[in-house]
């Protein structure tokens, strides 16, 4: 399953939250398809990567040290949760950033009865057939970049982000992921 929806966010949000992000400290440590041990260093593909959420149990939720943007994006998801007409509880937010040339590779997001909601963002204007589609695997679709567009998945499909094919431009997306309640 896969939809998306376009103008669910401000404008003026989506550029600040851009303009934020592009500014935030990115971890080379976002490795897809994991498969060695013990650390799991070693996997498909290594993007930039930044964690605003994550709760490992009902008591140990992590923060991201923006913790003000990390409770941003929380409230963020009660407005997707609005549109998307689902409840979810909420396991994870993230952030990916490609350039030219970090193409993704097929991956899974989570498990049965999981859902994600991908955010696609750019800091500044791009020009056209920029490149940076969403590929959802399950259903062969191809689902243009358009900054601001809100991707809605079963967080068990596989699925990928190819990069823009123009250099210096960064290309971000932002993950809320969870349980259907």
């Amino acid at each position: 399953m896969i939809k998306y929806y376009d103008n669910i966010f401000d404008a003026n949000w989506i550029a600040q939250i851009a303009s934020i992000l592009v500014k935030e400290p990115w971890f080379a440590d976002n490795i897809a398809n994991r498969r060695t041990w013990p650390h799991r260093e070693t996997g498909s593909h290594r993007l930039l990567g930044n964690t605003y959420f994550w709760r490992h149990s009902d008591i140990d939720l992590v923060y991201n040290t923006n913790r003000q943007l990390s409770f941003d994006f929380i409230n963020a998801f009660e407005h997707i949760q609005s549109v998307c007409q689902k409840k979810i509880y909420l396991k994870e937010i993230s952030a990916n950033l490609q350039f030219k040339g970090m193409d993704g590779t097929a991956h899974i997001d989570g498990g049965k009865d999981h859902y994600a909601f991908i955010l696609l963002l750019c800091n500044e204007p791009l020009p056209n057939k920029i490149g940076g589609e969403f590929i959802h695997l399950p259903s062969k679709k191809k689902i243009p970049f358009v900054n601001g567009r809100l991707i809605e998945i079963n967080a068990e499909d596989p699925h990928h982000a190819m990069s823009f094919n123009k250099p210096n431009y960064a290309r971000m997306s932002l993950k809320w992921m969870g349980k259907q309640i």
